[in-house]
């Protein structure tokens, strides 16, 4: 990219590169991408990932990135409703449960939902 436009690769640009290949559903290529990056991976990468991992059912890599999220921004309930969303679509209660226990004990609440309409 440098050569080609003069354009020095940021967080950013992979960000996009992993929700362009999790909308394709090449879930292990962009989690490729984020294990080659030369940053660390921030919330955007990981929730993009995240967020294709529900559309496509891939709860191994949906429980990898939602680790790696709640360790940026423990605080969020994104990660947490994401998993119990994806666990409760594909009818696994127990699991689905299992993530609700878990924002009890960190003491993590779900932020209501708000809209502008006037």
């Amino acid at each position: 990219m440098i050569n080609d436009y003069g354009i020095e690769p940021r967080v950013e640009h992979f960000a996009s590169l992993v929700d362009i290949l999790g909308r394709q559903g090449q879930l292990q290529e962009a989690m490729d991408l984020i294990n080659t990056m030369p940053f660390k991976p921030d919330k955007a990468v990981w929730g993009a990932l995240l967020g294709a991992c529900r559309v496509h059912n891939n709860v191994e890599l949906a429980l990898v990135a939602a680790d790696a999220l709640i360790r940026l921004e423990p605080e969020s309930s994104a990660p947490y409703v994401l998993l119990y969303n994806m666990y409760a679509n594909l009818g696994q209660w127990d699991d689905a449960e299992s993530v609700r226990v878990l924002m009890e004990e960190k003491n993590v609440k779900k932020q209501a939902g708000y809209s502008w309409v006037d």
